[in-house]
């Protein structure tokens, strides 16, 4: 993929966490920005959780089959 294909990629990943984050905020609390930050950092956390158990996978994936090599 080209710079500019990552960029569009992470710009819309991010409108859609931002997205979720305020519809979750609205429905919860309007008011507060720290109802805001607080349901960001909770998503931004349960989505990191699979991502990083999927690196974690692949990488030692990798090195077991360059070890067979």
């Amino acid at each position: 993929m080209r710079w500019i294909d990552w960029i569009m990629v992470s710009l819309m990943i991010v409108i859609g966490l931002s997205c979720l984050t305020m519809s979750a905020t609205w429905m919860a609390s309007p008011d507060s920005i720290f109802a805001y930050v607080k349901t960001l950092f909770k998503i931004c956390f349960w989505i990191s959780v699979p991502v990083i158990t999927a690196a974690i996978f692949y990488v030692l994936m990798k090195t077991k089959r360059n070890q067979d090599d």
